[in-house]
């Protein structure tokens, strides 16, 4: 069964410009005009119209095609973090050690192709961020449920982060950072808003799965009654049907039998529909959560060849994590060199 799920992009964009002070209406089939804050006006501009449907952009070319990957919704993004139901969390000052060794913790946690032993060359902090993504998820069946769905994004890599509250959970967070240090180069906000609305999509299916199983065994039990009152129903119209002498009652009861036929089968359709599965989800509120992390500058040496590569040590789960393939975008154990000079995963290798 396929279940539709609606990642409904306009609430999201249409709730941070009334959150941000912003007048909204929408006046037509996704076509949205909205005047910005003066604070916002220089960075999206003041009176807009967007549109999100392409269609409906080619018909309205002076409308901001709003769709992932535009710029607009990039800037949009970024500002959400600063507005109305979004917030920042920044973990406490962390001190680290840089004479520590971490040849040892590399090699328990990637191995390394057809390379002698890596070995790490220079180490830097920068702060990390983590995009806390909340989904409202309303499920419609016989009846409306409403969960909230959390999903954590490595803004680094932009990858999900499952176990991110049990190492987050210890962490009291401050509303300010309490260190200064260079910012590490992430992916952009729209990107990662792309793979997180993937994830919650994923688990608002499999959350839906389980709510379909319940409503069918309600399903079960209602078509069991229909069945056996209309059941019943048609049976003794036939056996009247049969034993019927007068023309003129017989088709009465013929029409009688085709009128209960039609509306089993009309209570059936009815059932079915009201007991099946659709889901909405859209974004709820967005936290943004800093970390400072170790870059490690690691070399391993491959025949006359040298390659390098950055590993990223968090100090709060007290591990290497591991590495992104450059050429697919996968983390992988296993790290093996290229023509072209980088570190990927033996799929590529």
């Amino acid at each position: 069964m396929t279940l539709p799920v609606k990642t409904d992009l306009k609430s999201f964009v249409t709730g941070f410009l009334s959150r941000s002070g912003g007048l909204v209406e929408e006046t037509g089939y996704a076509l949205v005009q909205a005047l910005v804050p003066d604070d916002l006006v220089s960075r999206l501009g003041e009176n807009l119209v967007l549109t999100f449907d392409y269609e409906v952009a080619r018909e309205n070319p002076e409308a901001v095609f709003v769709t992932y990957g535009s710029q607009f919704l990039d800037g949009v993004a970024r500002l959400a973090s600063e507005y109305g139901r979004f917030a920042a969390e920044y973990c406490p000052a962390l001190s680290f050690n840089q004479n520590r060794r971490f040849e040892r913790e590399i090699a328990d946690k990637v191995e390394f192709l057809r390379c002698r032993p890596p070995r790490v060359v220079h180490q830097r902090p920068a702060q990390h961020i983590f995009w806390r993504f909340y989904f409202l998820a309303v499920f419609h069946s016989f009846e409306r449920t409403e969960e909230l769905i959390p999903v954590t994004m490595d803004g680094f890599t932009g990858l999900a982060v499952p176990d991110f509250d049990r190492w987050w959970g210890g962490v009291v967070p401050v509303a300010e950072p309490e260190y200064e240090m260079g910012r590490a180069e992430g992916l952009p906000l729209d990107q990662v808003y792309g793979a997180a609305c993937r994830q919650a999509d994923l688990a608002a299916r499999e959350r839906a799965s389980d709510l379909q199983q319940r409503a069918t065994r309600q399903l079960t039990l209602e078509l069991d009654k229909v069945r056996t009152y209309y059941g019943q129903t048609v049976r003794e119209t036939e056996r009247k049907l049969e034993s019927a002498g007068d023309p003129a009652k017989k088709e009465r009861l013929a029409k009688q039998l085709e009128a209960v036929r039609a509306d089993w089968q009309r209570r059936e359709k009815d059932c079915l529909e009201r007991y099946a599965m659709a889901v909405e989800l859209k974004l709820d509120h967005l936290v943004a959560c800093y970390l400072p992390r170790l870059h490690l500058q690691v070399e391993a040496q491959s025949k006359d060849r040298l390659f390098s590569t950055t590993l990223i040590y968090n100090p709060l789960a007290s591990r290497i994590e591991l590495p992104v393939c450059p050429l697919c975008g996968k983390p992988t154990t296993r790290l093996t060199p290229h023509v072209d000079g980088r570190l990927v995963c033996p799929e590529h290798g």
